[in-house]
């Protein structure tokens, strides 16, 4: 009686031992976080000088929409990161997992801080000049182009290790 030998998808592959892995997975996370920086300064809306000549609360309505799309955009990329680490580095481990985990959530705070540098020159500026237009002398702290809602942070890290659980239970599944 034979028994199928099944394909390992995800071979044991560790460069350097657990922490190796976790090391490079960590610094290549982090590093991904100043493209997702450019890329939610790119989608997130902006605040438009009619809304801040009006002084109406509509003005903060963008500062809410990047929140929401630094969620989108660390979600996707947390999931993006995992599974090129998955693919270069084989079945995650717990270095894999330590470094998906730390690097994430340090990539948030390196992709929070590259959007609001990359930002700084167009929206913020304006807002400042025309509030000031006004006789205004604005809290630039009220209207830059940053993270307001701290725990969006951790939808990078977060989506990192959803995908890591189901990444190994379809393996284990497959065992």
């Amino acid at each position: 009686m034979t028994t199928q030998q099944r394909l390992d998808v995800l071979p044991q592959q560790r460069f350097g031992g657990e922490l190796g892995v976790g090391l490079l997975t960590a610094l290549y996370v982090t590093l991904a976080g100043a493209v997702a920086g450019l890329v939610w300064a790119a989608v997130a809306p902006k605040l438009s000088k009619p809304e801040v000549l009006s002084l109406s609360g509509a003005m903060f309505h963008p500062q809410v929409g990047a929140d929401a799309w630094f969620l989108v955009v660390g979600g996707l990329a947390g999931i993006a990161c995992t599974v090129a680490a998955t693919l270069a580095f084989g079945e995650p481990g717990p270095g894999m997992v330590g470094g998906l985990a730390v690097g994430g959530l340090a990539a948030a705070f390196v992709a929070d801080r590259v959007g609001y540098l990359a930002e700084l020159d167009g929206s913020t500026k304006m807002a400042v000049a025309a509030l000031r237009s006004l006789g205004i002398t604005p809290n630039v702290a009220e209207i830059d182009f940053r993270i307001r809602s701290l725990g969006v942070l951790t939808v990078w890290p977060i989506a990192s290790l959803a995908v890591v659980g189901l990444v190994m239970a379809i393996n284990a599944a497959r065992r």
